[in-house]
């Protein structure tokens, strides 16, 4: 048997999230909202599948392919915007006998295809009214609703056709069980979000590994690679995706949605809101009652939104880690160089315990975070000063490949991020020793520091590296440009 699905809806009234995804690819708990109806045609058994489509046609081919990670054999068909289904099927070239299944795929429902498919199959000649929750649950099934294929139609009608047609009395509902969101409007997207997420939305169970969190009956669904704090700690409960971390110090609150491949920074607040994929939260932002995508933050209640054109507080998180990937090149010099230091560090490794545990007991070492390839990796460091000795345990990151050794800090996500639109030229290449790592106070401005920076590695001399590093044994931290002049000088 074969089905043809409808992901052809151009969304407009989902603007403005309209312009980074066509409704057949929201993610609904961090799943694209067709691949449920895929996982409900493969349930059902029918294995030939037409998708027509539209907009954003290349990113819906991309997603699902030929069909084989679902079992099914997928074909694609090009259709104007939201074009009627009465002028799509003849040119399909469809058997006029043949029982084909019509859904739309741009709509979330519970699992119900199988169930309807049955129904329907037992009378091949009546158009049956697939209604769940008292909505069109887009369904209809061939020969039987050929007269009525414009209740399939975007905006979907919500009762039988009125045409009087002596077929219309051959009609029959079918209720079905279970949960249908139509996404047509922001807060009905948001809605079906906090249901998949309480995992309240029958039949279907949210992706990834399961963690109990301070509410009583529901917890939080993982992807893999994901970081966070102790969930366990949160009255909350929510789906985060994969490749994502939210820093240990954020407040989770009531129904929360992340995407993949996010970063949530220190001291944020995250109250009953959905971030979708590729979005960075700078520090201490508090997100509430909202829908974040990349620079985008919307309000579903009123469709407000705002588009933030400051990259330390919300932004697209993707841009920022292709920009470094491409750029970091450790040389053979630095990892040998890094190697015999980390060796020479380990040998002395007892020694710098005793002194950092006589100078400062209560904290003998200090863990940091070292930004890289898009991702935040956990890191410490002897309480020493200076900081060059300090930092010797570090050096596993540059013999290992990660980081150079000489280069931009890698320690602050926010002065990286401002980076990309820094005039002076910046280089991008990350490394464990510069002068925000070794000399320049961290209480001076962020701006004061970018600058120190950039100026320090746009200097075209070898010699600059190894002065930097007797300048920060000799000198203490200062909070302005004296390392750079030093270091022409």
């Amino acid at each position: 048997m074969q089905a043809i699905i409808f992901a052809n809806r151009n969304g407009n009234e989902l603007a403005p999230l309209h312009a980074h995804y066509c409704p057949a690819l929201l993610p609904v708990g961090n799943k694209a909202v067709i691949e449920f109806t895929l996982e409900d045609l493969a349930e059902a058994q029918i294995d030939r599948v037409r998708i027509v489509i539209s907009a954003q046609s290349a990113a819906i081919e991309k997603l699902i392919g030929n069909g084989e990670k679902w079992g099914l054999d997928v074909e694609y068909f090009l259709s104007r915007e939201q074009e009627a289904v009465s002028n799509i099927l003849p040119r399909l070239a469809l058997n006029p006998n043949e029982a084909i299944l019509l859904a739309r795929a741009d709509m979330l429902r519970s699992p119900c295809i199988k169930s309807f498919v049955q129904f329907s199959r037992q009378m091949s000649t009546s158009h049956v009214v697939a209604k769940i929750a008292n909505n069109n649950a887009g369904l209809m099934m061939l020969p039987g609703a050929k007269h009525f294929t414009e209740d399939l139609n975007w905006p979907l009608a919500n009762s039988q056709n009125t045409n009087q047609s002596s077929e219309q009395s051959q009609s029959v509902t079918q209720i079905l069980h279970g949960d249908c969101f139509m996404l047509d409007s922001l807060q009905d997207y948001m809605s079906a979000n906090q249901t998949i997420a309480s995992a309240k939305l029958t039949g279907i169970t949210p992706k990834g590994r399961y963690f109990s969190s301070a509410s009583k009956v529901q917890g939080f669904y993982l992807g893999a690679k994901t970081k966070t704090g102790q969930l366990r700690m949160h009255d909350a409960w929510g789906v985060i995706g994969k490749n994502t971390w939210i820093d240990e110090s954020v407040d989770l609150q009531q129904s929360i949605i992340v995407g993949k491949n996010c970063l949530v920074e220190k001291a944020c607040s995250l109250n009953n809101c959905l971030i979708l994929d590729n979005t960075y939260i700078g520090q201490g932002l508090n997100v509430s009652n909202a829908i974040v995508c990349e620079d985008l933050l919307i309000m579903p209640e009123n469709g407000g939104h705002l588009t933030l054109t400051d990259p330390s507080i919300i932004s697209d998180n993707s841009k920022f880690a292709n920009r470094l990937k491409p750029l970091q090149h450790v040389s053979t010099l630095d990892r040998l160089q890094a190697l015999v230091m980390f060796s020479i560090g380990l040998f002395f490794a007892p020694l710098l315990m005793l002194i950092s545990l006589i100078t400062q007991p209560k904290q003998p070492l200090i863990r940091e975070y070292i930004f890289i390839k898009g991702g935040k990796k956990a890191t410490w460091r002897w309480n020493l000063s200076p900081l060059f000795i300090a930092r010797l345990p570090q050096l596993y990151w540059v013999f290992t490949g990660r980081l150079a050794l000489f280069g931009a800090t890698p320690f602050e996500a926010k002065v990286q991020t401002t980076q990309q639109h820094n005039p002076i030229g910046l280089a991008t290449s990350l490394g464990l020793y510069g002068p925000l790592q070794l000399v320049i106070d961290a209480a001076a401005p962020i701006e004061e520091r970018e600058f120190v920076e950039a100026e320090y590695l746009c200097i075209n001399q070898r010699s600059k590296y190894w002065s930097l590093v007797s300048m920060s044994i000799f000198t203490k931290s200062v909070k302005h440009k004296t390392p750079i002049n030093t270091v022409k000088q």
